[in-house]
């Protein structure tokens, strides 16, 4: 695997470890299986760190917190989750441009453009 594709495959999973470490850990299971040769490279990605874990719960706890049964962050958080999906969308599809444009460069059916086909169609 070059240096290009690698260095763009990692921005996916630390992009993917920050917004949605489920569908994260989904596709490393299954490049797993799929393409073993190429899991070694990204098998770290599958650990989530202890402060990572904290970090998560914390945030599900202060997302459920009320106060006489409304929600302590009412519209204002509202706009913030719609702001970041945005956001998200936007630089998933930044992702998945990157990986269109290295596929260009690809006229044959090798294992690498398969990779690469497989991880824009997960994304």
């Amino acid at each position: 695997m070059n240096k290009e594709i690698l260095d763009l495959v990692t921005k996916i999973f630390t992009f993917l470890k920050l917004e949605d470490y489920t569908k994260l850990t989904n596709i490393l299971s299954m490049i797993e299986k799929e393409f073993p040769n190429y899991y070694k490279y990204f098998e770290k990605f599958k650990d989530k760190s202890m402060g990572e874990k904290a970090s998560d719960i914390l945030s599900n706890v202060f997302d459920s917190l009320t106060l006489g049964g409304s929600p302590l962050a009412l519209l204002g958080k509202k706009a913030e989750n719609e702001e970041k999906e945005k956001e998200t969308i936007s630089q998933k599809n930044i992702l998945k441009n990157g990986i269109k444009g290295i596929l260009k460069n690809y006229s044959d059916s090798s294992e690498e453009k398969r990779f690469l086909e497989f991880l824009s169609e997960k994304l």
